[in-house]
């Protein structure tokens, strides 16, 4: 089926964000954290011209800041008259971190359509044929805090409200029957409540499916999601990640529109400096050497994934290990860091790609023999055989948690998750308790 529309749905450019933080990198590093952002944009400004589309959707957040630097503004100009000469037609709202407000307006080129922000606009939307094939409605903000649900004044029949805002004439000609129309709504705010975000422009999914439109571009969730389908309801992510709880791909959407209004999409990664989350299992290290051949091999295997972006990540070894206390009390974890750093100094020095530590965390157990401490008179055994018997009483495993934790149960949001909490889950925080207490009191027993 022949195509109708294509379009780059994205949110969240945050230029010229401060990367905060970022003390224990080498400056030339800091310097290419900082530049990713507008990297970022110039990557969909050019992904844009090279699809052919022909719009762009730019849905809130295009600054990191209401007072946003002459820097930011320039180089979204920039990347603006590109898209426009190209024949690109954009639509921007603005949102929390940019509100427009009679201080900060910016004339931008012929082709740019900024939404205002006292009412939601419609207008429609040309491909490069010249037909006219879709409508688009958006509201920005007005100010830095948005909590009114402003998907609740966008309309049932935005096709009206853009023939009102429709003044070239030549627009006019061709133009297909409403009923045809493909209907974009674009919108900065909560969808549903989301964890880690400012409950924004907050809505529901019923309310924004009883609208008739057929793709919500989202933005303001910096975490990519589909939250739904046919209607699609869409968060992009923002562009390019600024932390490493904003890890993995970021990116935007390609959008094709087909002659019945169905949509295919596809991502497409735009960042430069990509951020990783990893945890790593170290069950099977017995020995330092085993410990820095795992990290190494993980490195390799990150800088494959990262396809070629600068990479910063932070990683956690969990899981029970025999050389639990010596990454916990000794140097090792300190050691494990520079082996890290050294092995990607000279990719740095030649402005390679490379993965460079942000943080490592430690979360894991000490091995213990516990069948053997079990059988033994040892001051160790008794306390395993105590955690053991009260394991399969209840009420002694419950007055044991209790005189535990005895001065939090004042709390009485704690005291009603805990009567939430299953046996069997309280069976295992005992286990967990006395495989420390076991580890830290081998550790001691060690050094007689």
């Amino acid at each position: 089926m022949t195509r109708k529309l294509r379009f780059v749905h994205a949110a969240d450019l945050h230029l010229d964000s401060p990367f905060k933080g970022l003390v224990h990198i080498p400056d030339t590093l800091r310097e290419q954290v900082i530049a990713s952002t507008f990297q970022a944009w110039d990557q969909l400004v050019e992904l844009a011209i090279q699809k052919q589309a022909d719009a762009v959707l730019l849905c809130g957040d295009m600054h990191d800041s209401a007072h946003r630097s002459l820097r930011a503004q320039w180089r979204l100009q920039q990347g603006l008259e590109r898209l426009c000469r190209a024949g690109v037609r954009v639509f921007m709202i603005h949102g929390n971190h940019d509100p427009l407000t009679s201080d900060n307006k910016w004339n931008w080129p012929e082709g740019v359509t900024v939404m205002g922000t006292e009412q939601p606009d419609s207008h429609f939307i040309q491909n490069r044929h010249g037909e006219r094939v879709a409508v688009v409605t958006g509201m920005s903000y007005g100010s830095q805090a948005v909590y009114t649900n402003l998907a609740s004044l966008y309309p049932f029949d935005p096709e009206k409200e853009a023939e009102r805002n429709e003044t070239d004439a030549e627009y006019n000609d061709g133009a297909p029957t409403m009923s045809k129309l493909f209907r974009i709504g674009m919108l900065h705010g909560t969808l549903d409540g989301r964890e880690e975000h400012d409950p924004y422009a907050p809505c529901s999914k019923q309310e924004l499916l009883a609208k008739g439109y057929q793709y919500w571009a989202l933005g303001h969730i910096h975490k990519r999601e589909i939250a739904n389908e046919y209607p699609h309801m869409v968060y992009p992510g923002n562009i390019q990640g600024r932390h490493v709880k904003e890890s993995g791909k970021k990116g935007a959407y390609v959008v094709d529109v087909e002659q019945d209004n169905r949509i295919s999409m596809q991502f497409h990664p735009l960042d430069t400096v990509r951020w990783l989350d990893c945890k790593i299992s170290i069950e099977a290290v017995g020995s330092r050497q085993e410990m820095s051949d795992l990290l190494l091999s993980t490195l390799d295997e990150m800088r494959q994934a990262a396809e070629g972006r600068t990479t910063l990540a932070r990683i956690t070894f969990f899981g029970r290990t025999s050389i639990h206390h010596e990454l916990t009390s000794g140097t090792l974890l300190k050691e494990l860091e520079e082996t890290w750093k050294e092995a990607e100094e000279e990719r740095l020095e030649h402005q390679e790609s490379l993965v460079w530590p942000v943080q490592l965390r430690v979360d894991s157990r000490a091995v213990s023999n516990i069948e053997a401490w079990r059988e033994s008179e040892h001051f160790i055994g008794d306390l395993v055989r105590m955690a053991e018997s009260h394991a399969e009483v209840g009420e002694g495993m419950q007055s044991l948690i209790d005189e535990a934790i005895g001065p939090m149960l004042q709390q009485r949001r704690l005291v009603q998750w805990l009567e939430e909490q299953p046996e069997s889950t309280r069976a295992a925080w005992l286990e967990e308790a006395m495989h420390l207490v076991v580890g830290m009191l081998e550790g001691e027993t060690d050094k007689l």
